[in-house]
């Protein structure tokens, strides 16, 4: 009888101490595992970050691929702008929330990237050119992300095929880990980022701080040149 008892007893404490019961207060919001990277709202980005070295010199020179299968070449900006090179993680099995985030968030803040002269290329590395077909739905998923729907993306979704640049770049992890490069005029690299996680990406802020800082150092360059000039 005492050892119902005591029994009866643990449930009860159980019950109203440990959350067995059905009215017991929900578990705390845990990010990790909750709908942090379900919802493109709650992913954040980092506003802080500092330059990596880049693995490789040549990236003015890389030749990508359109959707329609036409070679196009980073050369083509030489000159004329300043690029801001975001290479995505590709198609995974499914579309990367995070890789269509960044580039809905690119998109959203497309004038503030063309009034510092810049123009933004997103790769989307595949494996065979078969995989081209995933690139359209990386778009929607994009373009779902936004307040405003657009018809077109202005600036290139260039194909990886292959994954030939992700190779050259060092870079593959299930395709590909989330990289930002920003180029100069002169196609040199000055600003590298390979995140080591799918959030690990500098945000809009951080690459408009750093085009902002290439283009106070090309004034300062251009002012100093004309003065020495008789």
């Amino acid at each position: 009888m005492k050892s119902n008892v005591r029994i009866n007893l643990v449930l009860v404490i159980c019950w109203l101490s440990a959350g067995c019961g059905e009215s017991s207060s929900p578990a705390p919001f845990d990010p990790s595992v909750s709908r942090y990277g379900q919802d493109h709202r709650l992913i954040k980005f980092k506003d802080s970050v500092q330059s990596q070295a880049p693995s490789d010199d040549n990236i003015g020179d890389f030749v990508f691929t359109d959707i329609d299968g036409n070679e196009t070449s980073l050369k083509l900006y030489r000159g004329k702008k300043l690029v801001v090179l975001v290479v995505t993680r590709g198609f995974a099995g499914s579309v990367c929330l995070y890789c269509s985030t960044q580039t809905s968030r690119l998109l959203s803040n497309y004038s503030q990237f063309t009034k510092r002269d810049a123009e933004v290329v997103v790769v989307f590395p595949i494996e065979t050119p078969d995989d081209s077909k995933r690139q359209r739905d990386f778009v929607v998923a994009v373009k779902n992300n936004l307040d405003t729907p657009v018809e077109k993306i202005p600036f290139p979704v260039v194909l990886d095929v292959e994954l030939k640049v992700v190779d050259q770049l060092g870079i593959r992890k299930d395709l590909s880990k989330p990289a930002t490069y920003i180029l100069d005029k002169q196609g040199q690299t000055r600003f590298a980022y390979v995140g080591e996680s799918l959030a690990d990406r500098p945000s809009v802020k951080a690459l408009l701080e750093q085009l902002d800082n290439l283009n106070k150092e090309a004034a300062l360059e251009s002012g100093n040149a004309g003065g020495n000039n008789p």
